[in-house]
């Protein structure tokens, strides 16, 4: 038995420090199925009856965080498949925004990034896999970096996994690397079907040249608001400058 999975993801690509624990890397992937009735799903909100809503072509996806550790960071995402659907195999489009502050060790570190990327998402009926490369430009102002390196420009790769080994349960895990100030990202979520979304944890890694941090929380995932799907994490943080700390992430998806 079959069952189409659509899933659209935020992105937001690998920031250094702070700023990409919030708004994590991710794709757009979905498949067709056949024999049982479709479910649209997406590694952040779930599963939803199928309709011709989710017949996207364009899914935007936005994202806020914050946390006790003073950081707080805004980011949007827009993927496009230019040919067919994001129900299908095929080419992806994708160009994401972020902005933000955090506290280091000094002061206060302000960052901001725009990128453009190409890739391709593979569609089964029990899975997705999307990867794109790209160029990115950030702008990382921070206490005792000096105005050369300020502003940099770079390369940029991403990989995402989505799956539902059964109708119950959901894996997500996705990772993001740059050039600029070598900065990473990965997150994992696992979770069970819970009042009609999904219910789990969460970790996450994330660094670059001058700042790394983890998490490990919670996540709800798949209840609908609306037009919009929401989903919503929390947890403990731990970063090389403030040490432990308290972290909330709001994430909502709509499509086009």
């Amino acid at each position: 038995m079959h069952r189409t999975l659509a899933r659209a993801a935020f992105r937001r690509g690998p920031l250094p420090c702070v700023q990409r624990a919030l708004v994590p890397a991710a794709f757009v992937a979905a498949a067709a199925g056949l024999g049982r009735p479709a479910l649209a799903a997406d590694w952040y909100t779930g599963a939803e009856p199928a309709g011709a809503r989710d017949a996207w072509i364009v899914s935007v996806d936005t994202a806020a965080t914050v946390s006790s550790q003073g950081s707080q960071f805004a980011g949007a995402t827009a993927t496009a498949a230019p040919a067919g659907t994001l129900q299908t195999s095929g080419l992806r489009l994708r160009a994401d925004t972020l902005i933000g502050s955090y506290r280091t060790g000094t002061g206060l570190g302000q960052q901001a990034e725009a990128a453009a990327m190409i890739g391709y998402g593979w569609v089964w009926p029990e899975a997705v896999l999307s990867a794109f490369v790209g160029l990115n430009v950030r702008r990382n102002e921070m206490p005792g970096l000096e105005a050369s390196v300020r502003n940099a420009g770079g390369l940029k790769a991403a990989l995402d996994v989505y799956a539902r080994p059964t109708d119950g349960t959901m894996v997500h895990a996705t990772g993001t690397y740059a050039s600029t100030f070598n900065a990473y990202y990965g997150r994992v979520r696992g979770g069970v079907a819970v009042m009609g979304g999904f219910l789990g944890p969460e970790v996450a890694v994330l660094g670059d040249d001058y700042y790394r941090q983890w998490r490990v929380g919670a996540h709800w995932s798949a209840f609908q608001f609306g037009a919009l799907q929401v989903g919503i994490a929390a947890g403990y943080l731990h970063d090389q400058t403030r040490k432990g700390g308290l972290y909330t992430t709001v994430d909502m998806r709509a499509g086009f």
